[in-house]
């Protein structure tokens, strides 16, 4: 063969060779549990410029400049007194994940539903950290997403799912038919070197033009979802189906929501069968008590709120913890 040839011939297989060595490393390093993109109108209302919240391409956005005891967090972005990887032993893990109504908005750290049950708890003799994840914004999609490239590293025993009811887009992967234009969709939409290729030139773009507010999201590719909206109402399903694989508890609750009367945005048909879920809304209702006495806002809850959903969390703990230990 001729050696003009041979190199013709060579270019192409070295540039796929090429690619092929740069999609493994960008995999390495792109630890992403799922692949449906963050719509880029939720990642461009929480992105704030010069603040705390950076963009992440997993989770969408996340806190920056931790620790920060101002707002009670430690260095992993938990609202909670430091939390090592390793969990001491003898002591019983969770994690509370949510938006905003977990995080607390409006209300101190010890105030926040997750440390009410927590104090609770150890109240009544359990050796429990329920640790709060929650972050403005976040719905069952960063949830599942956090839950499998994040905390599994800290040896959760049980998690809490404070995420508004019917959640879209659901984390799936695309349909396995199509024509030539939907085979090409899906390769992007597989490929961690385009995603990276696109963050990188959104990243020096913003630097080009400080000026400008620069839209750092994946596009949203145009593949349907196997699983109709009507069908499956969001990611609950999948969080629960990993954890029973995990050996880790799940407990869901009913957003409590805060219009006159109050109501529960998460009911049972919004979840799989079987799931735990756990009615903070009649408790609510008992007190007698206003709205604004429960609630800053639709779903922000004062701490007089918080305290009842934190006391409700902690008595269906204690039921299930009861049951760990009377099973032999």
């Amino acid at each position: 063969m001729r050696p003009a040839l041979r190199r013709l011939l060579f270019a192409p297989v070295a540039l796929v060779l090429g690619l092929l060595v740069l999609e493994g490393a960008c995999r390495l390093v792109m630890r992403e549990a799922v692949l449906t993109t963050i719509p880029s109108g939720e990642v461009k209302a929480h992105i704030t410029i010069g603040g705390d919240i950076v963009y992440d391409p997993v989770l969408g956005w996340k806190r920056s400049m931790l620790p920060n005891p101002g707002l009670g967090l430690d260095s992993n972005g938990f609202r909670h007194a430091e939390v090592a990887r390793e969990k001491p032993p003898g002591v019983i893990r969770g994690f509370a994940l949510g938006d905003s109504q977990t995080y607390g908005a409006g209300v101190e750290s010890a105030e926040a539903y997750p440390a009410v049950a927590e104090a609770l708890l150890r109240q009544r003799g359990f050796s429990v950290e329920l640790i709060n994840a929650g972050l403005s914004g976040y719905h069952s999609r960063q949830a599942l997403r956090l839950f499998k490239t994040q905390l599994m590293d800290f040896h959760p025993d049980f998690i809490v799912i404070d995420c508004q009811g019917r959640d879209d887009v659901r984390d799936e992967q695309p349909p396995q038919a199509g024509g030539w234009s939907e085979s090409a969709q899906r390769a992007l939409f597989y490929s961690r070197l385009y995603r990276a290729m696109r963050i990188g030139v959104q990243q020096v773009s913003a630097r080009l033009h400080p000026g400008q507010r620069s839209d750092l999201s994946l596009p949203s590719l145009s593949l349907r979802s196997p699983f109709p909206e009507t069908e499956h109402p969001g990611n609950h399903d999948l969080i629960l189906d990993f954890a029973k694989a995990k050996g880790i508890e799940v407990f869901f609750m009913d957003y409590p929501f805060g219009t006159v009367p109050p109501q529960a945005l998460t009911r049972t048909d919004h979840l799989p069968r079987g799931a735990r879920l756990v009615n903070t809304l009649p408790a609510l209702l008992a007190t007698g008590a206003t709205t604004p006495e429960l609630f800053h806002d639709n779903n922000h809850m004062t701490a007089r709120g918080n305290a009842i959903v934190g006391e409700k969390l902690a008595d269906a703990v204690t039921k299930w913890l009861d049951s760990r230990k009377a099973t032999p």
